[in-house]
């Protein structure tokens, strides 16, 4: 069933009453099942200085939130709705200085060379304008040796969804795997699962010296 277009628009940047609430909730029932397996993936350990790029409703943050008893999770986000959202979920953890909120884009992180040591994504790879660049600001960004975490949806789905009509771009598991090669990652598991969209991947990758 092809997804209407309001709902296509707001699936990549969140905005207005709409976005606030009602797709921040959307996204934390749809995407669930895919960010467990992210968060596993990711494995964070408790002094771990974490990024999450497009943390949409925030779920997986406040997840992640709760594993860095003497570290921190980076959340960055181009909704502004998305971004008040999570002010609100995560004031707690906030005020304790273990989840710190920027606004910004994949192509340019507001974050600092080798500020991380690990760092994910989830269906946020469909709105980058370059696959390319977003992989080597994740490299930026994260230590030798940091751990990347890419979470997306089947690319026939997409298609099946209709949302290629709405710009979302498709990636298969081999071009996602080839292009983090290309900037100097080294892939160390693929793993897939299945939700109400249909199939979805998760990609593990350790950012190379």
């Amino acid at each position: 069933m092809a997804i209407p277009r309001l709902i296509a628009r707001q699936l990549g940047r969140p905005s207005g009453w709409f976005g606030r609430y009602v797709m921040g909730r959307f996204l934390n029932r749809k995407t669930a099942a895919h960010n467990e397996v992210v968060r596993q993936e990711l494995a964070v350990a408790p002094g771990d200085r974490v990024l999450e790029v497009g943390f949409g409703g925030a779920a997986l943050l406040e997840r992640l939130s709760a594993e860095v008893s003497h570290g921190h999770v980076v959340g960055v986000e181009i909704s502004d709705e998305m971004l008040a959202l999570a002010r609100k979920r995560l004031r707690e953890p906030i005020a304790a200085g273990r989840v710190v909120l920027r606004r910004g884009s994949i192509e340019a992180l507001p974050c600092g060379d080798r500020e991380f040591d690990k760092a994910c994504t989830v269906n946020s790879t469909y709105f980058w304008p370059d696959l390319a660049l977003g992989l080597s600001e994740l490299r930026r960004v994260l230590r030798p040796g940091g751990r990347l975490v890419v979470g997306f949806v089947s690319p026939d789905d997409i298609v099946r969804d209709g949302l290629h009509r709405h710009g979302f771009a498709r990636h298969s598991t081999e071009e996602v795997t080839l292009a983090l090669r290309a900037a100097s990652f080294s892939v160390k598991q693929l793993r897939s699962g299945s939700d109400s969209r249909g199939t979805f991947y998760v990609l593990a990758a350790e950012r190379a010296g």
